[in-house]
């Protein structure tokens, strides 16, 4: 029997006042998967009936054990990217391909969560997806948005047949522009570790500066079973600039980024 090939899609909903409910809906070999994270903890979903969600919007109808969750959120429109974030390498036979499909968009709506009551009018939201059959093996993922910018970023082991490369997809949209930095367009990084990241692209630089937060599990797919555990922080804070030249087109500050990363394996 041929084994189903992971996918997953990461729906993120963050306040205005930065709590963040990320919901990520997976098909591996055991099934239909669903997982939460909150800025508190993270939560699979034993009945994933209980969750209805699409690009228009989710609803929660969610009682168990460790987790009662109702209420419901609405999209805006999706501000999706103008290329594929990944361009030609998407064709390569590599373990795990990613796909943006809205940098940020509007939300309203509400929820409540073990007693607590969220809303999310005027908050931002953010939609992803990856599939394949793992996620690298050493990698770093950041995404952070609000109203003014939006960032994701993500520098990755990939393993391409006899050889390994550090492949880099990162996508910013500022200002109704949108930046790309990939190894497709020869962006390399500079530096790499648990407190800063550099990449250069040309006459670009981005440095991203991240607080190390250890943030809480979830599991994720190895060869298409859900069996490694990995971990993300909700809310962790970065601080990032984008020069051109050596001029400043961006310095943002930002409290609620979700941030994972796997160095030691």
């Amino acid at each position: 029997m041929k084994k189903k090939r992971f996918f997953g899609i990461f729906y993120k909903h963050q306040s205005i006042d930065g709590y963040t409910i990320s919901v990520i809906v997976s098909n591996s070999n055991e099934g239909d998967m669903i997982q939460i994270i909150t800025n508190d903890k993270s939560y699979i979903v034993n009945d994933i009936k209980s969750v209805n969600v699409s690009f228009n919007g989710i609803s929660f109808d969610i009682h168990q054990d460790d987790l009662t969750l109702t209420g419901q959120i609405s999209y805006g429109p999706l501000l999706k990217p103008t290329k594929d974030i990944m361009s030609y390498y998407r064709f390569l036979p590599i373990e795990c391909k990613h796909q943006v499909y809205s940098l940020y968009h509007h939300l309203d709506g509400y929820i409540d969560i073990n007693g607590k009551h969220i809303s999310f009018n005027n908050g931002n939201g953010y939609i992803e997806g990856d599939k394949g059959r793992n996620f690298p093996k050493q990698y770093v993922w950041i995404n952070a948005i609000n109203q003014e910018a939006s960032i994701v970023l993500a520098v990755a082991t990939i393993p391409l047949g006899l050889i390994t490369i550090k492949g880099i997809t990162c996508l910013i949209a500022h200002n109704g522009k949108q930046y790309r930095f990939g190894t497709y367009n020869f962006a390399k990084v500079i530096k790499l570790d648990r407190s800063q990241i550099v990449i250069k692209k040309g006459k670009y630089l981005l440095t991203i500066d991240m607080s190390d937060n250890t943030g809480h599990p979830l599991k994720a797919p190895v060869k298409g079973d859900m069996v490694r555990f990995i971990h993300e922080c909700p809310s962790g804070n970065i601080h990032y600039t984008l020069t051109y030249k050596g001029k400043t087109l961006m310095d943002i500050t930002h409290p609620y980024a979700s941030i994972e990363y796997v160095f030691d394996e």
